[in-house]
């Protein structure tokens, strides 16, 4: 019992620590337009603000990819404990996944970060069906149906 609440607790302060700010993630300042004798100032919007939206999306994605994949490897790994005991951990490894996501798809874009919300809704009734019922393992379709659409909207870039 004590290694659950071990795992539990380790997992709660390393969830704690990932969601602290990065300052890569941070938007950089655009440097000012410099204007010539002959030209006009227009307001353009720079190249360099897409590719670094790009390498934030593509972070999001793998440590949002790597996250589902972890719970549900912790979450197997605690529903072989057996109940009660088990079973209440498999439903702290679909919160902390839960958790995970919303950490995670922060500065993602609009799809990739609707679809780590979709995993996030999913994770979450998990830990209620789980809750709610100890003796039944819970159907994970929904979760299945949106990681499928987080790793298409991943692949999408």
């Amino acid at each position: 019992m004590r290694n659950i609440y071990g795992v539990v607790l380790s997992s709660a302060l390393a969830l704690a620590a990932l969601t602290a700010c990065d300052p890569a993630s941070e938007p950089a300042a655009a440097p000012a337009p410099k204007v010539g004798a002959g030209s006009a100032a227009v307001p353009t919007a720079t190249s360099a603000a897409a590719p670094a939206m790009d390498a934030t999306t593509k972070k999001a994605c793998g440590e949002l990819l790597n996250a589902v994949a972890e719970t549900a490897k912790n979450a197997a790994d605690a529903e072989k404990i057996g109940p009660p005991v088990g079973y209440v951990a498999v439903s702290t490894q679909y919160i902390a996944g839960s958790a995970a996501m919303s950490a995670y798809s922060i500065g993602a874009n609009e799809t990739v970060a609707a679809a780590a919300d979709k995993v996030n809704a999913a994770m979450e009734d998990l830990d209620k069906a789980w809750n709610a019922n100890p003796k039944k393992a819970p159907s994970k379709a929904d979760l299945d149906a949106a990681v499928k659409e987080l790793k298409a909207a991943c692949a999408a870039g």
